[in-house]
């Protein structure tokens, strides 16, 4: 089969591999759509860091088709479309045993220590399939939505540590993919919705997508309008002022979620004295469980995760597709094999 393996910063090669040998749980998938992730683009731009097996054909957000199972399967056949969550977590360690397989301490990330989908094929290993993570599509889902199930897993994940309540207020800071994401969960989950996104096609479409209003943050002062007004705020942009700013647009005993990957070595000074008389609640969220990614696929019907999807390109272009994240005018992008 063709992958694209990243060797290096910006070095990206199609080259043939061989699949693994099938394991009697194990399955293969025709990767159908994979999207690039901003971890993606990160070990693209700057160079795979030590966690990373190199070479590596990197893509999490997956959606195959099966074209064969392990003989002691036989809840899968070729022909299925299947969704694969992000992690194989072990599900013995201390923290699977209490629901967080998310940060199992042996996991197998995909497409960091074990291979992604950046490829035309997949092959899914028994110990994923047996932990629930090849998870089949409901009726109706198209496999482009399919893919970004991730995304809904991961901010399932990421409401659930923030505890969102129906007639809540809460303000998504950043309006990529992700943001986008938060804003259709949260107004699934009754929430009321306020988006702060300076680029003016991404306000559109945070509108299109539920929020009651998008802001420009460079051109409206966020602490004087919207000061102390929300119960839940979701930083989802990796930019550090913008982190630094969301303490003063949660209200005293609301939730700040820190949601996206900053870099490495990014700090921020707080006020302690604030947090505690506040009663400020913040939390980190990284990945999604199984469970969370079980339920990602079966809300997709529920959501419009299709239309985040502005650019498509073909393996032999992945090059360019990782460029293509950078462009402005870009939401998500995606490599059909």
């Amino acid at each position: 089969m063709k992958a694209a393996l990243l060797y290096g910063k910006e070095d990206i090669r199609i080259e043939q591999m061989d699949l693994p040998a099938l394991e009697p749980h194990g399955m293969v998938i025709r990767v159908l759509t994979c999207g690039i992730c901003g971890s993606d683009s990160r070990m693209f731009f700057n160079g795979p860091t030590a966690r990373y097996i190199n070479p590596v054909i990197l893509g999490h957000e997956i959606c195959g088709e099966v074209t064969a199972v392990g003989e002691a399967l036989s809840d899968y056949h070729p022909g299925d479309l299947v969704g694969i969550a992000p992690i194989i977590p072990c599900m013995h360690c201390h923290a699977c045993a209490h629901g967080q397989d998310n940060i199992c301490a042996t996991a197998k990330v995909i497409g960091c220590n074990v291979h992604g989908a950046m490829a035309e094929y997949m092959y899914i290993p028994s110990q994923m399939v047996q932990v629930g993570g090849a998870v089949k599509l409901p009726p109706g889902a198209r496999h482009r939505e399919a893919a970004l199930a991730e995304l809904v897993g991961c901010v399932l994940h990421g409401l659930r540590q923030v505890g969102v309540e129906p007639g809540d207020r809460l303000l998504v800071i950043g309006g990529g993919p992700i943001g986008m994401t938060f804003i259709q969960l949260a107004r699934l989950l009754g929430a009321r919705v306020v988006s702060s996104e300076p680029l003016p096609k991404r306000r559109e479409m945070a509108l299109e997508m539920g929020a009651e209003e998008a802001v420009d943050p460079t051109a409206v002062d966020l602490k004087a309008r919207l000061g102390y007004a929300f119960d839940r705020v979701i930083v989802a942009t990796a930019s550090v002022p913008a982190t630094a700013q969301a303490f003063d647009l949660v209200r005293t005993g609301g939730s700040l979620l820190f949601f996206s990957g900053y870099l490495k070595g990014s700090t921020l000074e707080m006020q302690l004295n604030d947090i505690h008389y506040r009663e400020l609640h913040i939390h980190g969220s990284i990945d999604c469980t199984i469970r969370d990614y079980q339920n990602a696929v079966a809300l997709l019907p529920q959501l419009r995760m299709g239309e985040l999807v502005s650019d498509v390109y073909a393996l032999d272009r992945t090059m360019e597709a990782f460029y293509a994240t950078r462009n402005p005018d870009a939401i998500k992008v995606v490599i059909e094999p």
